[in-house]
């Protein structure tokens, strides 16, 4: 079976960090987000991926897969992006009439989906989508259920009469193609990918679901990366491979080569990517640190510091927060404590110490 990952849009509510850097491949865990569904995709035996971007990022999706992976990917350039349904007509010619799986390149899964392709496969249904239970519902789409069948769908409905959300993974017959064709807009000028299913529910083809009970995150804002990064470090491997000199370390850490810690304060699950040097500081827990990175004389706890930042003399903890590749915080008397932080490549933010 064919997959198709959706990574065309533009982020816009994770700027500024997505100015430079599409937010499928920001880093969790140090690894990019779009690696943890690509290798769910491939363990489920899709080895056929096509990958849909837009024209500005093709070449950094290459050039960053190809640091994880020996396989080739189609890349689909999805013109002037216009929601889901929309980059997934774009993707008609290399599904070329074959049963498909596609999912959103800002979602995570965890769960059997190598049974859950399978039994689309062998059954009779023309779309099969996957729900989730949730709190918020009016944050997603969301699917009303009767008699055991799906009966309506809607789009970020103001107030929702169900609380099943439909995820960003879903398997689909040749059909969903001419769906895509037959809808309008939305009133936020999108082809969703909900009214498209809609149609075929609306014009008889069959449209099953399933209810996870398993894991999945939709990754949309600085908070839930934050919270993805927190969950993915909380099951990574103690390997050290870098230098300890004069630290305390509790819990797991991964500290890669050419990376090294002196006279800090360390406590795991963290990763420190190669040629990181920490001096004099106390990392806390969940927080993982790229390549090339700084820090000294500082406090920093469930964060996410991208590649070749500096953070230095910062007392005040940052927390809750993301660093773009570049940045560099420091402290400078006579301003206001703040450090919660979400900046860009080569931002400088100064920090009071009093």
């Amino acid at each position: 079976m064919k997959a198709i990952v959706l990574c065309g849009g533009k982020g816009s509510r994770l700027q500024p960090i997505t100015y430079t850097i599409p937010k499928q491949l920001i880093p969790i865990g140090n690894k990019p987000l779009i690696v943890y569904t690509i290798e769910l995709l491939l363990s489920s035996g899709m080895n056929e991926i096509g990958i849909v971007v837009n024209e500005n990022n093709e070449g950094i999706f290459k050039k960053v897969l190809k640091q994880y992976f020996i396989e080739e990917f189609q890349y689909i350039v999805q013109q002037n992006p216009r929601g889901i349904a929309h980059g997934l007509l774009h993707a008609e010619e290399f599904i070329d009439d074959e049963k498909f799986l596609m999912v959103l390149g800002d979602n995570s899964f965890e769960f059997d989906l190598k049974a859950y392709v399978e039994n689309f496969i062998t059954g009779k249904d023309n779309c099969k989508i996957l729900l989730k239970e949730v709190e918020n519902p009016e944050k997603f789409g969301v699917a009303y259920i009767g008699d055991n069948r799906i009966i309506d769908l809607e789009e970020k409905p103001k107030i929702a009469y169900s609380n099943l959300a439909i995820t960003g993974l879903y398997v689909f017959d040749k059909n969903i193609f001419k769906a895509c064709r037959e809808i309008n807009p939305s009133n936020r000028g999108e082809y969703e990918i909900t009214d498209a299913i809609r149609w075929l529910l609306q014009n008889k083809y069959a449209v099953g679901y399933e209810i996870l009970k398993d894991r999945w995150k939709d990754i949309g804002t600085p908070i839930d990366l934050v919270e993805e990064n927190m969950h993915r470090l909380s099951s990574i491997d103690e390997n050290i491979k870098g230098e300890i000199v004069n630290s305390q370390v509790m819990g797991k850490l991964v500290l890669e080569e050419g990376g090294a810690i002196y006279n800090s304060i360390i406590r795991g699950p963290i990763i420190v990517g190669k040629n990181t040097i920490i001096k004099h500081s106390y990392i806390g827990p969940y927080t993982s640190i790229g390549k090339g990175v700084k820090v000294e004389k500082s406090n920093v706890e469930n964060s996410i510091l991208l590649d070749n930042c500096v953070v230095a003399g910062v007392q005040n903890t940052i927390d809750n927060s993301i660093i773009g590749e570049n940045s560099m915080i420091t402290n400078q008397k006579g301003l206001k404590k703040t450090n919660r932080l979400v900046v860009n490549r080569g931002s400088k933010v100064y920090l009071s110490n009093s």
